[in-house]
């Protein structure tokens, strides 16, 4: 099921079936294609990051598993699960949350979110280029870190570079 415009939970099959047909399927249907799969049939090593193939534009193939980010466009969701949280918060606790504090929180969680993909795009983009020596991931040593690790100091890269601090190598 799902819910309307009117907040009315649907649970009927058609109309269930055509709400996910004009909405989510083509995101869902991209993400789902198992791309490590297929790009490891046509020659690309999807773990130690190079070309077993004798053409190097194989290993371009990798960033089809971006599809995948499809999936993000459902934000929106999160906010409205956000606002019926602020909204059980106020019912339940008998206190008012002003408008403005529930935009502010919006605007926190979706500069983290953003963060987090622009910390993702940074790694990724060094890591298609297999790390050269010169990269901000070498600099720290976090080649062969946990995932973790690599996360967390590129989510702290996004963050500095979102506040402008953060243009210079790490210690």
């Amino acid at each position: 099921g799902y819910v309307d415009e009117n907040d009315a939970i649907i649970m009927d099959v058609k109309l269930v079936r055509r709400n996910y047909l004009t909405g989510f399927f083509i995101t869902d249907f991209c993400s789902s294609i198992p791309l490590d799969l297929i790009l490891k049939t046509a020659g690309v090593d999807s773990v130690g990051g190079t070309v077993t193939g004798t053409k190097q534009s194989l290993k371009m193939l990798k960033t089809l598993r971006i599809t995948k980010l499809l999936r993000l466009f459902r934000i929106n969701r999160l906010f409205q699960y956000l606002k019926k949280v602020m909204l059980l918060i106020e019912e339940t606790l008998n206190i008012r949350i002003s408008d403005g504090f529930t935009k502010l929180m919006r605007l926190g969680v979706g500069a983290l979110i953003l963060a987090h993909w622009i910390g993702c795009f940074n790694f990724l983009l060094v890591r298609l280029h297999d790390f050269p020596s010169d990269s901000w991931v070498v600099y720290a040593g976090l080649v062969d870190k946990s995932p973790y690790v690599q996360w967390s100091w590129s989510f702290f890269k996004a963050l500095a570079q979102m506040i402008m601090i953060g243009f210079e190598t790490p210690p």
